[in-house]
């Protein structure tokens, strides 16, 4: 009886208010949203960013709700629910196969939920504008996740008239390719293939095509150096192996800024140099991510998104996981 009441005492009670403000959240499904977001000249603004990132997530875990206009309450109390998937909390009652699946997705749900980045990196993918012309829109994501950045990409195809899309992810966990193939399929978003994006016997599937947009997020936090994460070994594949196929591809991100410290032997790394140094000296992947350049500009890589916190709750910042 003690034990019981002692950990009643450590639950954690439900969130005081819902992920968005009633004002910012949209009556329509996802479906909707995307519409609206690819249609040529529409504004992308914080509401409807926004909108399309929690309907998303919740397509995510629920796949098919895209079609559905979804209650503020229910969207909210799945972040609620997954915020607090490894604590206990009073939303998590009796929802141990909801509590297993949100663990399983754990990581790729992790980058989504950090709402004020994605939408910061949602925009400047999806406002884009592609070099490369033809009638097929070609895509490629690295380290796909949820594939939210394959929808934006969808989006940049559309915004900019093309006739069709084809995208490719590639993301390592078979476990959340599988969910991520299942949830694309549904909204005619490409698919994800299990592979190593290090490999050049991984890009099979690329033949001579050539890419309109490659986005390859696979970038340590800032202040941990570049080879704990697979960012400019992916690079490396890329450039060396298909030089043809990713000449005119528009890239996230645009730049990185890159240092032995934050006032050492800074470098621009960007598409021009293979993402690589132009000259040998102090080793690569020893350097650390200070900045990435979103839609022209180089933003520090703790602000990435510190425009869209305004639509966010003040009970939800602390709460919400992080990207870096």
């Amino acid at each position: 009886m003690i034990k019981k009441a002692s950990l009643r005492l450590l639950q954690r009670p439900a969130m005081p208010e819902n992920i968005l403000a009633e004002t910012v959240y949209r009556r329509t499904s996802l479906a909707e949203d995307i519409d609206e977001a690819g249609r040529p000249g529409s504004e992308l603004d914080g509401s409807l960013l926004m909108n399309i990132l929690v309907k998303f997530f919740h397509a995510y875990v629920y796949p098919g709700s895209h079609e559905n206009v979804l209650d503020l309450g229910e969207v909210s109390l799945l972040f609620d629910r997954f915020v607090h998937r490894r604590l206990g909390s009073d939303v998590l009652e009796n929802c141990l196969p909801l509590r297993r699946e949100l663990l399983s997705y754990g990581f790729a749900l992790c980058m989504l939920a950090d709402l004020p980045k994605s939408a910061h990196i949602f925009k400047a993918i999806a406002e884009a504008d592609p070099v490369l012309e033809g009638d097929v829109f070609t895509g490629l994501d690295i380290g796909s996740g949820t594939g939210v950045l394959m929808l934006a990409m969808s989006v940049q195809a559309r915004r900019n008239g093309f006739a069709g899309v084809s995208l490719v992810g590639m993301e390592r966990n078979q476990i959340v390719a599988e969910r991520t193939n299942e949830v694309l399929g549904r909204l005619g978003l490409g698919n994800v293939i299990v592979a190593d994006a290090k490999k050049v016997e991984s890009y099979g599937f690329l033949g001579d095509r050539r890419l309109h947009f490659i986005s390859n997020e696979t970038l340590p936090s800032v202040n941990r150096s570049l080879w704990k994460e697979d960012f400019i070994f992916i690079n490396r594949t890329l450039f060396d192996a298909f030089p043809e196929q990713v000449a005119q591809a528009g890239f996230f991100p645009e730049a990185v800024l890159v240092g032995r410290s934050p006032s050492e032997m800074l470098t621009v790394l960007d598409s021009s140099g293979g993402f690589q140094l132009s000259a040998e000296g102090y080793p690569l992947r020893l350097m650390k991510p200070y900045a990435i350049s979103l839609s022209g500009f180089m933003v520090p890589m703790d602000e990435v998104g510190s425009s869209y916190l305004e639509f966010i709750p003040d009970s939800w910042k602390t709460v919400l996981t992080r990207r870096w």
